[in-house]
Order: C-alpha cells, then structure tokens, then sequence
C-alpha cells in the first residue's frame, strides 16, 4: 500500500552513520503572527539517496524557472545574521511567483 503524505517544508535535519534523516513537517496559521508546526512524517536514506533525490528535485525546479512558474533570484548578501557565504550560481534562491488578484479568485 502506497501512502501520499502532503508536507508544507522539513525539518529536524540530521545525519548518522551514513544515513540522513528529516521530519516532514505542516505549518498551520493560527494568526497573524503565530504558525503551529507539526511534524507529520520522518525519511531516512543514504547519502547516495540523498544526492538522487536532490538531482531529481533539481530538476523539477529547473522546470518551473523555464516555464514561469518560479524564478530565480539571488541570493542574500553575507551579513552578520546570515553567516553562510553564497557562491553563484547554485546561491542562486527559488522564489515562488505571486498570484495577481484575478487568479488568486479563480
């Protein structure tokens, strides 16, 4: 039997003796500054998983840039509070296009 998890993110990322493991999380609004996370799965794989899916989810995403449905915009500058340098061109940031009113009605 085969089960459809629907996820809004991961979190909890950690890796042991080879194996990664994250949680699947959802993220409620309760207002308009509180968001309640649950944790509504867990996968473990191997590195050598780990680095398929990520050329597979590359792909996905390269996809959507070509035909709009994202767009790629650059990273964030190196401040004080986000200390990872960014190398282009994979700092390169995915960013979902917005909805103008007309489609957010349909």
């Amino acid at each position: 039997m085969q089960t459809t998890i629907y996820a809004d993110g991961i979190a909890n990322i950690t890796m042991l003796e080879g194996v990664v493991r994250f949680d699947l999380i959802n993220m409620t609004q309760t207002d308009k500054d509180t968001r309640t996370i649950k944790a509504v799965g867990s996968v473990a794989m191997s590195v050598p998983a780990l680095l398929r899916s990520y050329t597979e989810l590359s792909g996905v995403l390269n996809k959507l840039v070509e035909q709009g449905i994202v767009k790629k915009t650059e990273a964030p500058a190196l401040t004080p509070t986000n200390t990872q340098p960014a190398t282009a061109p994979e700092a390169a940031v995915i960013e979902p296009l917005r909805l103008s009113e007309t489609q957010q009605k349909i």
